[in-house]
């Protein structure tokens, strides 16, 4: 819409209201504005009226028709909040793939500001646009504010952000290139690290040209980076040689990723002379050769400090046992994605009860990094043998969840098995799976990610689709025993457009806050309502006096106002919620309910005086 018409009205009205009413009539300006302005007053009811004002101060020369019109005219391009510019308009220029989405600069200036503004909450801000409004971040304007925004001091946020940028497409990295410092810190990392996310291989110039001037962490990145093209590998190999520390051991690393036959030549042939450092170097690497590399240099390592040979399990006990040249974690580290006989080998021979999670995680992701078949039957085997008998549950669980197999009866038994350790304040085998399975677009996968030592941080793999029932079994077997570790699980996997689903999990989350005794007070309430809203709940009838009923025994004056906070429902919901719990809380006298702090907190909160009591 063109607007230019009512900039013009506004300022033939002030000319006039200085020239004086009497000669309105004789204004051609005014009424040449006037006929200008009229095309508008189709477009709005308050166009209208201008017009209608316009025509009528023209017909009685009236000093207070001008002053109303004048107001009007002012305050309607005041909410517009545009400005009139005498310039020709042209393309905004870009640099990269990204687009102007149809939003207004004040919706995106939030995002903006949670990525450059200073001071405190930055965090929470850009969590709350990422999950609920992620449409603005994918708008050209906000690319640049994402690129500084790796360099956050609040590593929280940094991190947040790289998660973002690595899944924003090829259109994010000249913003990630430009102002680049090869010589710069932490933010400078973060751009190698999310353009290697992005492009891999397809940037490796970049890699190369910005390595000549690069310096300590920003050039151990680069260096790191050089390990998604085969071509790299002469580089690489001159850089183990003339490098130090973390650069070098970033080379070695980058070097032992690639598969031509130079890399493994060279690899093999220096494992001879630098066993240890290459077995760190084997991490979070996943391929058939150093797999048997691994296995190798594990049972060659397997040295004590007074030179005897010792196993893998007596190496275990790290408090009495030292090895000579290496340690039982780099060890343990290098068995990640690794498959093939000698690896099962090592897996079927060690026992220690201590290192057992250990051991079963690390099984548990080779099985979700390569799908090999003989280390699904290794995990089956363990799981199920007299001496290690659930001692792999993890992994026998990831087998099931990516099979077509009914196993609701495996399931319901160890998740009632974990609620007791749970009980005791231990994490359960079956949980930590249980809390990488994710919901995204009505479809249900297990994360797949490892930690990377040269990185330093989380790497995700691409995640594998839940083929087993969530919404079934294993939900009902979580429902059946109530506890903070599963109910944070169940609130992440309803399905908001599986409508009899919520309704299941709804009254599951209904009643415990109304009916089940929790085990603690002050910390769930909050995940309890964030339950009821996904699943519909609103303006549930006694919902907050009946929690109060629920923790009449035990509780506190600020748990309660947060159920109120939180619940789902409207405001007047909330205060006629407030008010059965204060005439409540006056005839039952819990020692612990503050009836002053709790009608103050009303008040400040909803603007509601409760009188009396």
């Amino acid at each position: 819409m063109n607007l230019t018409p009512i900039y013009e009205l506004k300022s033939r009205l002030r000319a006039a209201a200085i020239a004086g009413t009497n000669l309105l009539s004789e204004d051609f300006r005014l009424k040449k504005a006037v006929e200008g302005f009229a095309p508008l007053e189709k477009a709005s009811p308050v166009f209208a009226k201008i017009g209608e004002m316009t025509n009528a101060l023209l017909a009685d020369n009236s000093p207070a028709n001008l002053l109303d019109t004048i107001t009007l005219v002012d305050a309607v391009i005041t909410t517009l909040g545009t400005v009139e510019t005498k310039s020709e308009i042209s393309d905004l220029e870009t640099i990269g793939g990204g687009e102007i989405l149809e939003i207004p600069y004040s919706r995106l200036s939030v995002a903006i500001n949670s990525l450059t503004a200073k001071g405190s909450g930055k965090f929470n801000t850009f969590n709350d646009i990422r999950e609920n409004n992620p449409e603005l971040l994918r708008d050209y304007r906000v690319y640049p504010a994402l690129a500084a925004g790796l360099g956050a001091s609040y590593t929280e946020l940094a991190d947040a952000v790289f998660e973002v940028v690595s899944e924003m497409g090829s259109g994010m990295i000249p913003f990630l290139k430009r102002g680049f410092d090869p010589k710069g810190k932490k933010e400078m990392v973060q751009r190698v690290r999310a353009i290697e996310n992005i492009a891999g291989a397809a940037e490796n110039e970049f890699y190369l040209e910005q390595l000549e001037e690069s310096e300590k962490d920003v050039r151990k990145a680069l260096i790191y980076a050089l390990r998604h093209d085969d071509s790299n590998a002469e580089k690489l190999i001159d850089l183990i040689k003339t490098e130090k520390n973390k650069a070098k051991e970033a080379a070695l690393s980058a070097l032992i990723s690639l598969e031509c036959e130079k890399a493994i030549e060279f690899v093999t042939e220096y494992s001879e002379k630098k066993p240890a450092e290459v077995i760190c170097a084997l991490a979070r690497v996943s391929s058939k050769w150093t797999g048997e590399l691994a296995a190798r240099l594990i049972n060659e390592l397997l040295v004590d400090k007074n030179g005897n040979k010792i196993t893998l399990s007596e190496a275990a006990d790290v408090d009495k046992v030292k090895l000579k040249k290496s340690d039982f974690w780099a060890l343990e580290a290098s068995l990640w994605g690794k498959w093939g006989a000698d690896i099962e080998k090592i897996y079927r021979e060690f026992y220690c009860e201590e290192r057992m999670p250990a051991l079963d995680r690390k099984l548990k992701t080779s099985i979700l990094v390569t799908d090999d078949e003989g280390m699904k039957s290794l995990a089956l085997e363990l799981n199920s043998s007299p001496k290690t008998k659930d001692c792999y549950v993890c992994s026998e669980a990831v087998i099931r969840l990516l099979s077509e197999e009914d196993s609701s009866e495996w399931f319901t038994e160890r998740i009632k098995a974990g609620y007791n350790e749970l009980a005791k304040n231990k994490d359960a085998g079956i949980i930590t799976v249980l809390r990488t399975i994710y919901l995204s677009d009505g479809k249900y996968y297990l994360m797949n990610r490892c930690y990377d030592p040269i990185s330093d941080g989380w790497v995700m793999n691409d995640p594998r689709e839940v083929i087993h029932s969530i919404k079934g079994a294993i939900s009902d077997a979580m429902m059946s025993c109530p506890c903070w570790g599963y109910d944070f699980i169940l609130e992440g996997w309803i399905d908001e457009s599986d409508r009899e689903y919520c309704a299941k999990v709804g009254d599951y989350f209904l009643r415990r806050l109304t009916a089940i005794k929790p085990e603690k007070v002050h910390t769930d309430e909050e995940n309890w309502c964030a339950a009821l809203k996904k699943c519909g709940f609103y303006n549930v009838e006694n919902l907050a006096v009946n929690y109060l009923k629920n923790v009449m025994d035990k509780g506190f004056t600020s748990s309660v106002e947060r159920v109120i906070q939180d619940m789902p429902g409207d405001d007047d919901y909330r205060i006629e919620q407030a008010r059965m719990v204060l005439e409540l809380a006056q005839k039952e006298k819990p020692s612990w309910f503050d009836v002053d702090k709790f009608k103050e907190w009303i008040a400040l909160r909803y603007g509601h005086w409760f009188v009396g009591g």
